[in-house]
């Protein structure tokens, strides 16, 4: 399967993609309640650590750069009302260097980014848009509520992020294309950076699809799911990409057949499963669990496209498969990173394995 079959059009323009996880040198500290996000959490396995991934993207032809996702703030203390409160919640999310230090770190001077595009207005994509000047456009789908957390206690940005800038919204009905069955905008206008709309999350949620060679592509996934086991695996995904004999013969004993064999089987059997591991959680961080499971069901296809490599804002699995952050994502089918990646979830030894129960 190439990238024309998903309907995405061809194009000579590109784009230059590098990823900054910013909570890379905070993990140990990282505490996230996993029955929030998917089902089943087994036992031993109710908490994770994420990565926070944020993406700098470089238009070729023009040099114009812009951010997918911030990341966290790394002053809670100093955001919206709700913010202030998080670990009650379950989560503990420290960040000790935030995406305008890291950019500023790597040579990018913030005055240089042109827009900030928001894949939802959650705490963990929406950073602190103050640090960034007047002239930077902020970018969100077109369902977002502008309301700040001083008008709204469920709001993730302050009334700093938004006063005084130009925002974009991106409304379905200007969509100019489809592709996967999303709305797709064409951010350049020139098919090197196309956002879909991905419903089902949070409103207003986005993904980015960029282009970063001629025929091969980012898929950047936001929040459309938080598990590489909400995508994978798929009937599509073992015929394009069979697992190593390997990995399958050590997961008939790694992988819990009490959770994830059919009925009456006491061995797991990858070969056979051809329906991700985990389900999007109900009463969690979904706000339509079943639009969710809809466009999760979609992005399968693009997951299983030979050219196109999915980066979820939270994929653990990546941590441990193509390391350390920041990295320049353009040259990730050459290096065989796609390969690496799609099955490292279901290795024991990688960070994202939550199929069996834990001592």
């Amino acid at each position: 399967m190439t990238y024309r079959e998903l309907g995405i059009p061809a194009a000579d323009a590109t784009v230059s993609v590098k990823a900054h996880n910013v909570t890379d040198d905070t993990l140990p500290d990282l505490r996230v309640s996993a029955s929030k996000f998917w089902r089943p959490v087994l036992t031993g396995r109710e908490n994770f650590a994420p990565p926070v991934f944020a993406f700098l993207i470089e238009h070729g032809a023009t040099g114009r750069r812009v951010m997918f996702d911030l990341g966290m703030r790394k002053d809670p203390e100093n955001g919206a009302p709700m913010l202030r409160g998080l670990a009650q919640t379950g989560v503990a999310i420290p960040v000790n260097r935030d995406i305008t230090e890291r950019l500023v770190d790597d040579g990018v001077t913030l005055d240089s980014i042109d827009s900030v595009i928001w894949s939802h207005a959650h705490l963990d994509h929406v950073g602190d848009m103050s640090k960034f000047p007047a002239s930077t456009d902020l970018v969100v789908g077109g369902a977002t509520s502008l309301k700040t957390g001083d008008v709204d206690p469920n709001s993730a940005f302050c009334e700093s992020d938004i006063i005084g800038r130009n925002i974009v919204l991106l409304k379905s009905e200007e969509a100019s294309l489809e592709i996967g069955g999303f709305k797709a905008h064409d951010f350049f206008g020139d098919g090197s950076l196309y956002l879909l709309d991905v419903p089902g999350h949070f409103p207003g949620h986005v993904c980015g699809l960029a282009r970063v060679t001629l025929c091969t592509f980012l898929l950047l996934g936001g929040d459309a799911c938080h598990h590489a086991g909400m995508l994978r695996p798929t009937a599509e995904l073992h015929r394009r990409f069979p697992c190593p004999g390997e990995l399958l013969s050590a997961t008939r004993h790694t992988v819990s057949a009490e959770h994830f064999a059919p009925p009456g089987s006491s061995e797991f059997d990858l070969a056979a499963r051809t329906t991700p591991m985990l389900e999007v959680a109900e009463g969690g961080v979904y706000a339509e669990p079943a639009t969710a499971g809809e466009s999760i069901a979609k992005l399968g296809l693009f997951d299983a496209n030979e050219d196109i490599f999915t980066a979820l804002a939270h994929d653990e699995s990546l941590v441990d498969t193509i390391g350390p952050f920041p990295l320049v994502m353009n040259d990730w089918k050459e290096k065989g990173w796609k390969n690496q990646a799609m099955w490292a979830s279901f290795d024991e030894k990688n960070r994202a394995f939550r199929y069996n129960v834990k001592e």
